[in-house]
């Protein structure tokens, strides 16, 4: 199927040390979009030298492929901001995004275009637990049962925005760029698709199963840091859907709400260890067990609540919120 003028295509992809990747997902993605005009738009985030190898695989096809390479403090939002970026630069009526380490298999790149344009669609998504998809790339157990978590909680939370989407956690999809409102979108991490979702009531969805595959080259960008950044996003997006312009401060709060319920477990982890395990005093287990919930708010509260920039080192903000505590 070769489409129309009025339906031209970029293929975004965000990259952070991926060079071993990048000839061989170029090829691919030439060969399945055959003799479609569409672009390739690489937005690296990378440290190593992808950039050096994007630049010379560009000049070894006929297929625009271009590149965006951020540094330094150009580097905002992670991920999402990537993407986010690579939105703002082209003009395509359809623009797909994927990762760039080829478990998002290339083929499908113009297939979840076709399918958009057949249904009407404003967002086709490739979903790994649709029709014949498949989540088998995941690296471990531990990372398929925390993507299922992440993607119950997603749909928990947006329960009639996510109605029709099996998948919200995937880096894998096609939006008619149209249909989205960028100066809306205010992406932080992995999850730009959510992001999307949450931003933009009332749309379209539609879905194309594909298997996830295991990685070619490179190493995982998912973490812990990650998992709580994400668990911190959604109950923003949340607020932002319910309290508009008074999202950020509810959000913090709730944030901050959270810590501390955290800090309960921590507290009550460490009295136990330190009164049952160690054998110390109760009153000196009570005492050390609440520096450790203080030293663990603390830690979440200005890394993932009170985000952005601060006043003085860590250390006076640390003895600042201990006094408090």
């Amino acid at each position: 199927m070769i489409l129309g003028d009025r339906d031209s295509i970029c293929v975004v992809v965000p990259t952070r040390n991926e060079s071993g990747n990048i000839e061989t997902l170029v090829t691919r993605l030439d060969t399945s979009l055959s003799d479609q005009t569409a672009e390739i738009l690489f937005v690296d985030d990378s440290t190593d030298t992808t950039p050096d190898r994007i630049r010379e695989v560009a000049g070894e096809f006929d297929r625009t492929v271009r590149l965006i390479h951020r540094t330094g403090p150009d580097r905002t939002g992670g991920l999402g901001g990537a993407v986010l970026a690579g939105l703002r630069e082209t003009d395509a009526d359809w623009v797909v995004v994927m990762d760039g380490d080829l478990q998002h298999p290339p083929e499908v790149a113009f297939e979840l275009v076709t399918t958009g344009i057949a249904t009407g669609a404003d967002v086709v998504v490739a979903s790994r637990y649709a029709g014949t998809g498949s989540a088998d790339g995941l690296a471990s157990p531990v990372r398929a049962a925390v993507s299922g978590w992440a993607t119950t909680l997603a749909k928990v939370t947006f329960p009639r925005r996510l109605a029709d989407c099996s998948d919200p956690m995937s880096g894998f999809f096609a939006v008619r760029r149209s249909s989205v409102d960028l100066d809306r979108l205010r992406p932080q991490g992995f999850k730009v698709l959510l992001e999307i979702f949450a931003r933009t009531p009332r749309l379209q969805v539609a879905e194309v199963g594909f298997e996830f595959q295991d990685r070619h080259s490179g190493e995982s960008k998912a973490s812990l840091r990650e998992g709580l950044l994400y668990a911190r996003r959604l109950a923003s997006l949340r607020a932002a859907t319910i309290f508009g312009r008074r999202s950020a401060a509810v959000a913090k709060i709730a944030g901050f709400a959270a810590v501390g319920a955290t800090g309960i477990l921590a507290n009550s982890l460490a009295l136990w260890f330190v009164f049952s395990v160690l054998h110390l005093d109760l009153l000196v287990a009570a005492v050390l067990a609440t520096q450790v919930s203080t030293t663990w708010n603390f830690i979440l509260t200005d890394r993932l609540v009170f985000t952005g920039s601060k006043r003085g080192s860590t250390w006076s903000r640390f003895l600042g919120f201990a006094v408090v505590n």
